[in-house]
């Protein structure tokens, strides 16, 4: 199995965002990824020792080049759009 990479990475001034740009192993396709930091409760700490935990809850199709996909990024991530 071949793994796509990171190839940009864009962070939230708070920390509890991220977007990761992608590119696939032969070089000819990107897609974001968007990252969220949720905290969780003490009574949850068992579960999640470092205080939360990362979710991905959006990840865009296919673009062909590193610049449409961070357009399209920055087009659908209201956050982004200040970064």
């Amino acid at each position: 199995m071949q793994i796509w990479v990171v190839e940009k990475k864009i962070e939230s001034e708070d920390g509890t965002r991220n977007v990761e740009i992608r590119v696939s192993p032969d070089r000819k396709l990107f897609r974001y990824y968007e990252n969220v930091w949720t905290e969780v409760g003490e009574d949850e700490l068992l579960f999640h020792p470092d205080g939360g935990y990362w979710s991905c809850p959006e990840m865009s199709g296919y673009y062909a080049s590193l610049e449409d996909c961070e357009r399209g990024a920055r087009a659908d991530l209201g956050w982004l759009e200040s970064r």
